[in-house]
């Protein structure tokens, strides 16, 4: 094969390599698809003691770069957001959108809430 047509090969190989990396999925798989609302109300009425192993059997997708930003699918097409700079350490944030888009802080009071929506 000539020189030429090796480097465009290399290249053309290199360019779909570097795009199917890029598109990789960033999705988890747990055994549920989501965390049920009464599954929620347990998990905040653990309050500040919550870590990152808490929710390992839940699927989420991770949308972080550079800072652990897990997103949680909750029964009624609410979402659960917990962020945090490392799985070590306690997560720094804990927050849920309810399926019309209202922000929440993940309380015990707040989870009650999603009930009106369900």
């Amino acid at each position: 094969m000539r020189p030429a047509k090796l480097l465009k090969l290399s290249m053309t190989l290199l360019f779909v390599l570097m795009t199917c990396a890029a598109c990789q999925n960033n999705k988890e798989e747990g055994p549920g698809e989501y965390i049920s609302l009464n599954e929620l109300k347990s998990l905040s009425e653990k309050g500040v003691s919550l870590g990152w192993n808490d929710f390992s059997k839940y699927s989420f997708e991770d949308t972080g770069s550079g800072l652990y930003i897990r997103n949680y699918p909750v029964e009624g097409g609410h979402t659960l957001v917990i962020t945090g700079k490392s799985l070590e350490s306690p997560p720094e944030n804990m927050y849920m959108f309810t399926r019309n888009g209202k922000e929440l802080d993940f309380t015990q009071d707040n989870v009650s809430e999603l009930f009106r929506f369900k």
